[in-house]
């Protein structure tokens, strides 16, 4: 495999368009001339969502069709194909939250408790909207008033400080007055004259919902727990292999049979010698990954061994993420993700999942005009505070406003990083260097002190106003430009220097197959806190379940992080 080196600076433009890894060993899943396929395994379980979509649509069509025949709605109706029009639209609303609470995902409706338990949920922040629609209908003048605005308006805004410890609930109380102003809006260009006749004959509502609500639990009980895990199970369940062979492999394993889950364990991968007593026979080797796969058309993988070196995880990682499966990990072997992140669910166990295929050309495509659209607003609300930056920086020393930076991007492309000046000039980088080489090294740790940060405290190159910009986070606005620019995105792996990546494991380069960010999941995790092996990994984890929730969730940290001071020095 081509060698690759960083290209020193030089006044050929052409010298530094892009980093090159150095030895990266080929990939143990792939012969060195494989181009690994970007097609994801065709789901054989969409007819399995899809179904479930239909029949609640039937249903909740159907039966509050029933109900409103019971209320006299058709004969109050009279004709009126608009306010039949109307209660299909606020029909709908009973099965809005059930995306929300997972209803749709295969391998956590199984366990008949959990799944009564999320319609229960789904259906309360479904009559919530109905109640906040109806709200609105009757008492417009009340939403109109100033001081109800204001009010709301506070009340928001405490919400929002207070949301970092009910978050989700934060999420679906926004997400019910979204729905609930939506549809009033969607109910007045259709009826913009008049009212419509629910509100006046108004137990046809919470007759059609109350009758929706029962059938559908019924029906679903039946649907999922009777035809799909009983009668059909062989049609509806993954198959999954088990890379390990371990004492947590074998509990996984009785788990999913003693719970009668919706997987089939097709075996064990990996070295031979297992004990003979183990419930699940050996498929292969390792290496044999992918003629595995294909052979027994795996799904799903969990992970269980605590041997296996870095460099194979992330082609494992990188193999799966090519071939759209999804991997599973149990806490133990990725201690920060556990520590740091709120933890998935494997049929009721709490395990770490990546490789959801969500780094698609879509979703890198929405993601940067978001980034854009994001970015320059805030750009533009904040130039006084830069204004007002650019002076103190002047009268505090000599130099320029800004310092310039060759920064490492998306696949080691060499780009220029704008920061606020926060150093003297004319000063080295032997400093920074030689903390980061010991860093990366792992000779610096925080063992003594869990508080301590891993990064230069009482640096006598920062200025007075520097230090303060630090301990903001101020120094970083600038990059708002590289955002702009298209070379980094709001949320991301930090980028690095050239110097830091030439020392770089091959395993850490792969924080740079996607644009850095502004700030990332280490950053709002624990910042400079973490230790540098532990860094990589929240970024390895970010990078394999990229996602707008996940993003939009960083950012909101981030004010808490950079608030809260949390290993800014």
């Amino acid at each position: 495999m081509q060698t690759k080196k960083i290209h020193p600076k030089s006044e050929d433009k052409t010298a530094k368009v892009s980093i090159r890894e150095e030895g990266l060993e080929p990939s143990p899943f792939y012969k060195e001339t494989d181009t690994p396929s970007k097609q994801s395994m065709k789901n054989r379980f969409f007819s399995y969502k899809f179904g479930l979509v239909i029949h609640d649509l039937i249903i909740v069509l159907l039966v509050f069709g029933l109900g409103g025949r019971i209320t006299n709605f058709n004969f109050n109706m009279k004709g009126d194909i608009s306010q039949a029009v109307i209660l299909f639209i606020l029909s709908l609303v009973v099965i809005l939250f059930f995306p929300t609470f997972n209803l749709y995902n295969y391998h956590l409706i199984f366990l008949k408790r959990k799944h009564m338990a999320s319609l229960v949920k789904s259906f309360g922040w479904s009559l919530l909207t109905l109640g906040i629609i109806t709200a609105i209908f009757m008492l417009p003048q009340f939403f109109l008033n100033y001081y109800l605005v204001a009010a709301i308006f506070l009340i928001a805004a405490g919400m929002m400080l207070l949301s970092r410890f009910f978050w989700h609930q934060l999420l679906y109380i926004i997400k019910s007055i979204g729905i609930s102003f939506l549809i009033v809006g969607i109910i007045g260009l259709i009826r913009p004259d008049e009212n419509p006749i629910y509100i006046i004959n108004w137990w046809i509502i919470p007759a059609g919902f109350l009758l929706t609500g029962m059938m559908l639990t019924a029906s679903r009980y039946f649907v999922v727990h009777v035809v799909c895990n009983i009668w059909m199970r062989r049609n509806f369940r993954r198959q999954v292999a088990i890379v390990g062979s371990d004492e947590e492999a074998k509990n996984i394993i009785i788990h999913i049979v003693n719970h009668n889950a919706p997987y089939w364990v097709a075996g064990i991968v990996g070295e031979s010698g297992l004990d003979i007593s183990f419930p699940k026979h050996r498929l292969g080797a390792l290496k044999e990954l992918p003629d595995i796969v294909e052979q027994n058309k795996i799904e799903e993988i969990i992970v269980t061994d605590e041997n296996m070196d870095k460099v194979t995880l992330i082609s494992l990682l990188d193999y799966c993420t090519n071939k759209g499966l999804t991997v599973w990990f149990p806490q133990k072997l990725m201690p920060i993700i556990g520590m740091k992140l709120n933890i998935d669910n494997f049929c009721d166990l709490q395990m770490i999942r990546l490789c959801s295929q969500k780094n698609t050309w879509l979703f890198n495509k929405l993601k940067h005009g978001l980034d854009a659209l994001m970015a320059l607003p805030i750009f533009v609300l904040l130039s006084p505070l830069f204004l007002l930056i650019s002076v103190a920086i002047k009268l505090n020393s000599k130099g320029p406003v800004f310092y310039r930076a060759e920064a490492v991007g998306k696949n080691g492309r060499i780009f220029t990083m704008y920061k606020f000046r926060s150093m003297r000039l004319n000063n080295g980088l032997d400093i920074h260097k030689n903390y980061v080489t010991k860093l990366i090294k792992g000779e610096i740790s925080n063992e003594n002190s869990k508080d301590q940060p891993l990064k230069i405290t009482d640096d006598p190159r920062i200025t007075s106003v520097g230090k303060l910009l630090r301990k903001l986070s101020l120094d970083e606005l600038p990059q708002l430009i590289n955002v702009l620019k298209g070379e980094m995105s709001l949320v991301g792996p930090r980028p690095c220097l050239p110097y830091e990546y030439e020392i770089y494991k091959n395993w850490h380069k792969k924080r740079s197959s996607v644009r850095p960010g502004i700030t990332g999941l280490w950053q709002v995790a624990g910042r400079s806190a973490v230790v540098f092996e532990d860094m990589i990994l929240l970024d390895l984890y970010y990078i394999y379940n990229q996602g707008l929730s996940l993003d939009f969730s960083i950012l909101y940290e981030t004010i808490f992080a950079v608030l809260g001071k949390r290993g800014a020095h």
